[in-house]
């Protein structure tokens, strides 16, 4: 039986929290503030986003331009609205305010984010981001993470069959199919946690943002954020009676529909309903004799989301949400070579060996993949007047199933079979103020997940030798509870109106507690042995033909203390320096061979962020060194064993950045990035597979880490045309990525080739922005971008790769009512 979650802390947390709780700071209370929201002009504004300043309380305006939002007197409302500029109101003794917002005429809009948990314009936070609005994103066609990564230069993302794996400046999860390993960048939704690849292939749709922020965050986000954190924030329900309808329709008979409903209850609630049905046919074409006739590596999902805020008093704001989720469609494709019957690599690695990879290929079955995901979060907070407490809270639930291909050739001769099961929930007591010295918060997080995975590699080449019944030649149940809890403050302090000092730290304690068996022989034996046929599989580590762990831990513990140190400095206005030393932190676990510990990493950074020429230049920079131990490196060492996880890396990686955008005209934007990395491994001790034969001892050493391409740069413009009354948006933007690998082991056809990946969009919105119709295409070149490669050696001696989305072109129609 469980413990209840109060037991998992330590007395030190308990007393920090209880100290939270008692927090007497009720000193002033907010009031309600009324107003409306006009142009220059007197044109009313609907869809206006206010934020009270420093919090996350915000609502918007409705279709006649009014809000109503609490904010105390010494706060500042902030406004931002698309085409306008942005803009900070002192509430003051006013109950009523009537705001003119001046439209950006040649002026760059500004986006408010959450990044430190707070709001505040992206100009003014002192960290490295990439910020995507969600109207880019659906004017674009994203719905996915991986799709995310071409409009997020820092973003690299592997696709290791049904697993997907988030790098940021060359920093990772490089565990291949290690699904019991966590990942070096936390991705939440409105402050949900989510750590499981799989859970990776969540859709994205009704959302105000995305932040990708680059760095280690492991104060004000934990373990498992040594690379990064991507911050997924959905829209909120809001006092404006609202309703979208989206329809998009391309090529490989792409259907996408979306749609929201946002409906007021009362003067204190608000519920907003949003949903998204997306396919497509597969991008691959099989066929020939023996083979699966028709396309595959399809496309299927669909997804919806129940929210609902309700503010009761002026003091209190609540908020939850409820979102399901499926995915029903082939298993992900890929293209594979058997290495067995090339004498010349007998008994060696294919470091130098090409061979040319196809856009359509032969495979003998398409394999399913099914997803079922269903969430739940909410954030309840309380304006004590000088302080905010907010409890933040999710639950995830998570059932995979599928049948995996994996020899990518004709005939069929491995498959695997996987049955992923996950249940994680996150809990998060934060209390943060702010006056105009400091800046401050503190808490508490505790999470818990139950991890059910259960995996077997078929060898459906031997069916004929067990009456057409296809075994397994190994199984793998592992049964893995982990629990994390932390305390953590952080704040910054104005030492004169130009200087900033910020300090954070934070300390996590970590548990791992495994479970499970392994497949107790090979088919290959006596008629003695118990053996298991797909698709029936052993339900249980300890059932007959199967063994329990020998020799190896069941159990772990870990605990790491990560802090930040950082200076700002705003030279005006419009000009801010800073510079950070930050660490990170990501957990220890098992794998098939025992356990392996946590990883670090210390970062130093400098950048600066500047708008120049009255806001019609925006200019943001940084260099950074990382200091990377202990990095858990993965590989497979046997069809017994499977693959395993090694504290086998030290590297050092440098890297500059420059992002920028320029307002020509009212009509013409021009955006930019240049991202200049060297990921190299100091020491990488491991072992390598070969044609054949066991894997064999390696020093990686001076090899390039995966995904990590030397230059990376993104160039865009978009101009809008006056047409009758409406506006014809044209843009186009293009990525270039220089060659890199997707492995530690930089074998030649591990290399992805220099590319470039352009993207356009024509979109007419009329008057009022009732109606937007437009045409999109996306990797115009239609280039064959790799996005997994992998060998496996000894008696498998097969390489496999997978491949990105083609040229894709279709056209959208949205519908505001």
């Amino acid at each position: 039986m469980k413990k209840p979650i109060l037991s998992q802390f330590n007395w030190h947390q308990i007393f920090l929290l209880l100290l939270i709780l008692g927090c007497p700071t009720m000193s002033i209370l907010a009031q309600t503030i009324n107003g409306k929201v006009t142009s220059t002009n007197g044109e009313v504004l609907p869809g206006v986003n206010i934020v009270v300043k420093g919090t996350t309380k915000g609502t918007t305006t409705d279709k006649n331009g009014t809000f109503s939002i609490d904010a105390r007197k010494n706060q500042m409302l902030i406004l931002s609205f698309l085409g306008y500029e942005l803009q900070e109101v002192t509430v003051g003794d006013k109950t009523s305010l009537d705001i003119n917002l001046k439209e950006a005429s040649e002026s760059l809009e500004e986006v408010v984010v959450t990044a430190e948990n707070r709001s505040v314009s992206a100009q003014r936070v002192p960290i490295t981001l990439d910020l995507v609005t969600g109207k880019t994103i659906q004017k674009q066609g994203i719905t996915d993470l991986v799709q995310l990564q071409a409009i997020a230069p820092s973003l690299n993302i592997i696709t290791n069959t049904i697993f997907n794996q988030i790098n940021v400046r060359g920093v990772g999860s490089n565990q291949g199919a290690a699904e019991l390993s966590d990942q070096a960048v936390t991705v939440g939704i409105d402050g949900e946690y989510i750590n499981r690849p799989v859970a990776l292939n969540a859709a994205l749709f009704d959302l105000d943002r995305v932040e990708v922020l680059k760095g280690p965050q492991g104060t004000l986000y934990g373990r498992n954020a040594t690379a990064g954190a991507v911050n997924i924030i959905a829209k909120k329900p809001t006092q404006t009676r609202e309703a979208d309808l989206g329809l998009s329709y391309g090529n490989y008979n792409a259907l996408k529909l979306n749609g929201m409903v946002n409906l007021p209850l009362g003067k204190i609630a608000a519920v907003r309903v949003a949903g998204i049905l997306n396919k497509h046919d597969g991008y691959r074409e099989s066929s020939g004799t023996g083979a699966f006739n028709g396309r595959f590596d399809n496309g299927n999902m669909w997804a919806s989301r129940l929210g609902l805020s309700v503010n009761p008093t002026k003091a209190l704001s609540m908020y939850v949400a409820g979102e399901i989720s499926k995915v029903d469609q082939q298993a992900p494709s890929q293209y594979g070579v058997p290495m067995g019957s090339l004498t010349e690599l007998k008994d060696k690695e294919p470091i130098s060996w090409t061979t040319t990879l196809p856009k359509d290929f032969p495979v003998a079955t398409a394999g399913f993949m099914k997803i079922d995901q269903s969430a739940i979060r909410g954030k309840i907070a309380y304006d004590f007047g000088k302080a905010i407490l907010s409890y933040t809270a999710g639950y995830r639930k998570v059932t995979m199933t599928g049948y995996q291909p994996l020899n990518g050739y004709l005939p069929e001769t491995n498959s695997f079979h996987n049955d992923i099961k996950t249940a994680t929930q996150s809990h998060e007591l934060r209390l943060n103020g702010e006056t105009a010295k400091l800046s401050w918060q503190v808490g508490g997080f505790y999470g818990d997940e139950d991890q059910n995975t259960a995996r077997g590699l078929l060898v459906v080449s031997a069916a004929g030798a067990f009456g057409g019944q296809v075994p397994f030649l190994n199984f793998f149940i592992r049964d893995v509870n982990s629990k994390t809890s932390a305390v953590f403050g952080q704040a910054t302090y104005k030492v004169n109106e130009k200087l900033g000092l910020t300090l954070g730290i934070r300390n996590t304690s970590d548990k791992k507690v495994l479970g499970g068996g392994n497949l107790a022989s090979a088919p290959f034996g006596p008629p003695t042995i118990i053996r298991f046929f797909y698709p029936n599989v052993p339900t249980s580590g300890t059932q007959a033909g199967m063994k329990p762990f020998e020799g190896i831990p069941t159990e772990g513990s870990w605990n790491r203390t990560t802090w930040l140190a950082g200076l700002e400095y705003e030279v005006d206005a419009n000009k801010m320096l800073f510079a950070k030393i930050s660490t990170g932190y990501k957990a220890g676990g098992f794998d098939n061979l025992g356990q392996y510990n946590p990883e670090s990493l210390t970062a130093y950074e400098i950048g600066s962020k500047n708008k120049f020429a009255n806001n019609k230049l925006r200019l943001n920079a940084s260099a950074f060194y990382y200091d990377y131990k202990d990095q858990q490196v993965t590989i497979f060492i046997s069809t017994a064993i499977g693959g395993a996880i090694q504290n086998a890396g030290v590297s050092t990686v440098k890297g500059l950045e420059i992002d920028g955008e320029y307002a020509a005209s009212k009509a013409d934007r021009f955006r930019f990035s240049v991202n200049l990395l060297d990921a190299k491994y100091k020491d990488l001790k491991t072992v390598a597979n070969r044609v054949g034969a066991a894997v064999t001892e390696r020093n990686l050493a001076g090899n390039v880490a995966p995904m990590a391409p030397k230059v990376t740069l993104t160039a865009g413009y978009s101009h809008d045309f006056k047409v009758g009354k409406g506006i014809l948006n044209a843009g186009i933007q293009t990525l270039f990525k220089s060659a890199y690998y997707t492995t530690a082991f930089n074998y030649a056809m591990d290399r992805q080739k220099a590319y470039t990946k352009t993207d356009i969009n024509l979109t007419y919105t009329t008057q009022g922005g009732k109606f937007d119709i437009g045409v999109f295409a996306q990797n115009l070149e239609d280039n064959r971008i790799i996005t997994f490669s992998g060998f496996n050696g000894g008696n498998i001696n097969t390489y496999n790769w997978i491949f990105g989305s083609p040229r894709l072109i279709g056209a959208q129609l949205n519908v505001r009512l």
